[in-house]
C-alpha cells in the first residue's frame, strides 16, 4: 500500500491591520460610540431606499430566489448611483457605484440606458459591472447594520423589512418620491432598461442630498439618527456623538476637519486654543479612544523601524541586539541613564501644540516608509509614550479604567503599556525602553500573528523568530482607525441638521433638546 501525504491548504499572506492587537480596543470603543453606523454606511437615505427596494421585491416577485434577488438589488443600486450623478454630481459622495456612473457619463449623454450589462453578472470582473460585490453594496455593507437596528427582520433567505418599522420606512420613501417616480423605478428594476429622461426624473426624486425636510421619511430617518425610536441596539451614544459634532460645528470646527475634532475631544480645545468646556460620559469615552490611538501609532513607528532593520540583517538578529542598536542610534547613552520616571517627566513638559508636532512626526513616518528608522521619528514616538504615561498613569478621567474595560481580560491597549512602564518607573530609561519594546512589540506581535494564523489561516507576521533570531522584516503603512465620524457628519448633513458646517434651525432645535449627560 502506498501512502500519499495530504498537504494542508497554504496560509494566505496578508499585511493585516492590527499587528500589535491594540487597534482592536479602539474599534470596540467607537462601535459603542456610533452604534448602527459602520465605516461603509455612507448615506442616510440608503436606509429608507433599501427598505423600499426589499418591500418592492416582496410585493412583485413572490419568489425566494437568491440569484434573482442579487440582480434586482444590483439594478436598484446602479440606477440610484447613475440617476443621482445625472441630477447632482457634486453631492453624491458615498454612493456605491458612483465611480462607474461617472465613467459611464463621460461616454454617454442622452439616449437609451441599458443597465443589465452593468448589473446582471454579479461577482464577475472585467465585465463593466458597476460593483464587483455579488450581493451589491446592500449585501456587503448594509444588511447587517439594518438588521441590528431593527429595520429588517432576521432572515436566512431573501431579506424582509421589519413590521412596523421597516415597512413604515419603505412607505415613507414611496410617499416622498411620488407615484410617477416610483412607477419608473419599478419598471427599471423589472426590465433593466430606461431612457435618459426617466433617469433625470428618478435622480430628482431620489438623490440622497434631497430628502424633503418636512416629509415623514425625514422624520423617521432623523428618529433613527438621534435614537428617538428605540433600536435593538442602544442608540443613545450615537445621539450624543451627533450632538457633539454639531456643537463643534457651531463653535467653528469643520465637520471635515478630523484633526480639529480629535483635538477638541481629547484636549478639550477649540481653534485658537479656546477651551471646549463640554463634559459627559460620551466625550470622555472619545478621549479614551484617542489616547489608545496615540499609543498604537507610537508603537507601530517602532515596529516599522524594527522590521526595516531586520531586513538588512541577512543572517538574522536577536531581539535584544536589534532593540539595543535602534535605541543607541536614536539616543545618546547619557540621555537615557536617568530613571524612566525622571526622563519621562523632563521630556513630557511640553505644550499641546508641541505634542501635536510629535504626533504629526510619527504619522508622517507611518505614511512614508522611507523614514521608518529616522532618529527624529523614533524620538518622537518615544516621547509620545512618555507623555501618555505621565498624563494617564494615575487614572485621571477614567482613561486607564476605560481602556482596561474595552481591552478585556486578554485584550491589548494603552492600559497594558502603562502597566509595563509603571513596572520600570525607577529603572534607567534605556533598560525601560528595551523591556517595553521587547514585551509590547516583539512578544506581542508574535503572539497576535500566531493567534490570527490559528484562527483564520492568515499569515500576518511582520517578522519571524527562529533559533532566537529575527528575520524577514516587513514594513507597512499605519494610521488611525476609522471612528465613523465622517459617516456621522455626512448623516447630519443628509438630515439637514447642517448645511456644510452651518447649523440649521432643525439642527439648533436638536442641540437645544438633546444635550448629553
Amino acid at each position: 500500500m502506498q501512502f500519499v501525504p495530504t498537504w494542508s491548504q497554504p496560509s494566505r499572506p496578508t499585511l493585516g491591520r492590527d499587528p500589535l492587537g491594540i487597534q482592536a480596543t479602539s474599534v470596540r470603543i467607537y462601535r459603542d460610540l456610533v452604534p448602527g453606523i459602520t465605516n461603509v454606511t455612507n448615506r442616510l437615505r440608503y436606509y429608507s431606499f433599501y427598505c423600499w427596494v426589499i418591500h418592492n421585491y416582496e410585493q412583485t416577485q413572490h419568489v425566494d430566489d437568491q440569484s434573482k434577488w442579487r440582480i434586482f438589488v444590483r439594478r436598484a443600486e446602479a440606477l440610484y448611483a447613475l440617476a443621482s450623478e445625472i441630477e447632482d454630481p457634486a453631492h453624491t459622495g458615498g454612493l456605491a457605484g458612483s465611480d462607474w456612473a461617472r465613467a459611464y457619463l463621460k461616454e454617454h449623454q442622452g439616449g437609451r440606458i441599458e443597465l443589465r450589462k452593468h448589473t446582471d453578472k454579479p461577482g464577475e470582473s472585467g465585465e463593466g459591472q458597476y460593483l464587483l460585490a455579488s450581493r451589491g453594496n446592500f449585501g456587503q455593507f448594509y444588511i447587517r447594520s439594518m438588521t441590528e437596528i431593527g429595520m429588517l427582520q432576521r432572515s436566512t433567505g431573501i431579506p424582509l423589512v421589519s413590521r412596523p418599522r421597516g415597512q413604515e420606512l419603505a412607505e415613507a420613501f414611496s410617499a416622498a418620491i411620488g407615484a410617477p417616480a416610483e412607477s419608473l423605478i419599478a419598471s427599471v428594476l423589472a426590465t433593466g432598461r430606461l431612457d435618459w429622461e426617466a433617469a433625470e426624473r428618478i435622480g430628482k426624486a431620489v438623490h440622497p442630498a434631497s430628502i424633503n425636510g418636512n416629509s415623514k421619511e425625514m422624520r423617521l430617518l432623523r428618529d433613527f439618527l438621534v435614537a428617538k425610536t428605540p433600536d435593538l441596539l442602544d442608540g443613545t451614544p450615537r445621539r450624543s456623538s451627533a450632538w457633539l459634532l454639531l456643537d463643534l460645528a457651531q463653535r467653528g470646527v469643520s465637520l471635515d476637519d478630523e484633526i480639529a475634532i480629535r483635538r477638541a475631544f481629547y484636549y478639550r480645545l477649540l481653534p485658537g486654543n479656546k477651551p471646549y468646556r463640554q463634559e459627559g460620559t460620551i466625550i470622555d469615552r472619545w478621549r479614551i479612544y484617542q489616547a489608545n490611538e496615540l499609543c498604537h501609532t507610537a508603537l507601530e513607528a517602532w515596529l516599522n523601524a524594527m522590521a526595516s532593520s531586520i531586513k538588512e540583517q541577512v543572517e538574522g538578529v536577536t531581539p535584544a541586539q536589534l532593540i539595543s542598536e535602534l535605541i543607541a542610534n536614536t539616543f545618546k547613552a547619557h540621555d537615557l541613564a536617568r530613571p524612566w520616571r525622571d526622563w519621562a517627566k523632563k521630556v513630557g513638559e511640553m505644550s499641546v501644540d508641541e505634542e501635536g508636532q510629535l504626533t504629526e512626526k510619527v504619522h508622517g513616518a507611518l505614511r512614508n516608509l522611507n523614514r521608518a528608522t529616522e532618529k527624529p521619528v523614533l524620538e518622537a514616538a518615544t516621547k509620545l509614550l512618555a507623555v501618555l504615561w505621565l498624563r494617564w498613569r494615575g487614572g485621571e478621567h477614567g482613561v486607564r479604567a476605560g481602556l482596561s474595560h474595552y481591552g478585556g481580560i486578554n485584550g491589548r491597549s494603552l492600559a497594558g503599556v502603562l502597566s509595563s512602564l509603571d513596572d520600570c518607573a525607577q529603572v534607567d530609561t534605556k533598560t525601560t525602553l528595551s523591556r517595553v519594546l521587547q514585551e509590547q512589540i516583539v512578544e506581542a506581535h508574535l503572539h497576535i500573528a500566531a493567534r490570527k494564523l490559528a484562527a483564520s489561516d492568515k499569515f500576518t507576521y511582520r517578522f519571524m523568530l527562529a533559533d532566537g533570531l529575527l528575520s524577514e522584516g516587513v514594513l507597512t503603512k499605519y494610521g488611525y482607525t476609522n471612528p465613523r465620524l465622517r459617516n456621522l457628519a455626512r448623516f447630519l448633513r443628509d438630515a439637514k441638521y447642517c448645511e456644510g458646517d452651518f447649523v440649521t434651525a432643525a439642527g439648533q432645535k436638536f442641540l437645544d433638546e438633546n444635550k448629553p449627560a
